[in-house]
């Protein structure tokens, strides 16, 4: 749960920063049609036959079917009962890609009604209240989700086409056009602004020990559950904030630079995130009844599942909706001017 909260904010404000310089330097249709190549037709293999075969292993799991057929149309697709999807329909990693290309609309559309929008502006950093701002929100958005739904991890499903973690939804917006603020601002260019790993990185251990406070013993000391979720939304909000841009300033500072390692990495990644539910649930299965610990499991099933994610990323790369997916032109660290001033 914790690396989720870290992870997407992250994955959602890059997003935004690099929609936003593509589309100041693009047409509608040079912008689209790679999308549409890279992000859409993956999304859609990935919602209709990757997520189906891959989550039917749910109600498989817990004894409630014994066959794929009924799996498919009792639970997965359709529920009689409530007459929408079923019980366990959902679209595994792939609802990341829906979610990127409605904001990608949104953005677009906010460029063809606004041009200037796509324009960068005097360079600038972040004041503070941009970060509390940040906090506050995120707080906030806990808080009153929590109360109105009860269920911090409730999913929503729009019409099989989009389904989003109530909780989170618009913390990822936000951090989107977070991502399109900073293009527009030059952060990360030469000579402006970049998170201070040094500033944020205490901030980000320290919130990521008050959440692990939090959910242990918090709920020993507070005298009621709205309590509990104050503690629980804070925390959360802190570790958010101090994680992104922790984070971010951590990997401009170190890892700006690629070798061959990192290179192959980098351009296996996306093939791997498309390809990796169908390794690595199966395994996961057939160890449910093995009487050893869930860490062990898990060591277990990645040793198994990565070289063959990692194997089948590599093959997807000659597909024509990955060729664009290529290994990064390599650079040494001294190319880093940070890294370079450092030493």
């Amino acid at each position: 749960m914790v690396t989720d909260m870290v992870i997407m904010p992250i994955m959602f404000f890059i997003s935004g920063y690099f929609a936003i310089r593509s589309l100041a330097k693009k047409t509608g249709k040079e912008f689209w049609m790679p999308k549409w190549t890279r992000i859409g037709i993956p999304w859609l293999i990935g919602i209709l036959i990757i997520a189906p075969l891959t989550s039917i292993i749910m109600p498989y799991s817990r004894g409630l079917c014994n066959d794929i057929w009924t799996a498919l149309t009792k639970y997965y697709w359709y529920d009689a009962a409530t007459g929408g999807a079923g019980e366990f329909f959902n679209q595994v990693p792939f609802w990341y890609l829906g979610m990127l290309l409605m904001l990608y609309a949104i953005a677009y559309f906010i460029v063809k009604i606004r041009p200037s929008y796509a324009q960068q502006k005097a360079p600038s950093s972040p004041k503070i209240w941009l970060f509390l701002g940040l906090t506050l929100f995120t707080f906030i958005n806990g808080m009153v989700i929590d109360m109105i739904t009860g269920d911090e991890y409730l999913w929503v499903n729009f019409f099989y086409i989009l389904k989003v973690q109530v909780s989170r939804v618009l913390l990822y917006v936000l951090y989107f056009f977070l991502g399109i603020h900073a293009w527009r601002r030059h952060w990360f260019e030469e000579g402006c602004y970049v998170p201070s790993a040094a500033k944020w990185t205490p901030l980000f251990i320290i919130s990521a020990a008050f959440i692990d406070w939090s959910f242990i013993h918090s709920p020993a000391i507070v005298s009621s559950p709205l309590e509990f979720l104050f503690y629980i939304s804070i925390s959360h909000a802190m570790l958010l904030t101090s994680s992104v841009f922790a984070l971010l300033g951590i990997f401009y500072r170190f890892c700006n630079f690629t070798n061959n390692t990192l290179g192959n990495l980098a351009s296996t990644s996306y093939t791997m995130y498309f390809c990796h539910t169908i390794f690595i649930f199966w395994p996961s299965l057939y160890m449910m009844n093995m009487n050893i610990h869930a860490f062990y499991k898990f060591i277990i099933a990645v040793i198994i599942t990565w070289p063959i994610t990692f194997i089948c990323g590599k093959l997807l790369l000659n597909s024509s909706l990955f060729a664009g997916s290529k290994k990064a032109k390599v650079t040494s660290p001294e190319n880093n001017p940070i890294l370079a001033s450092s030493k």
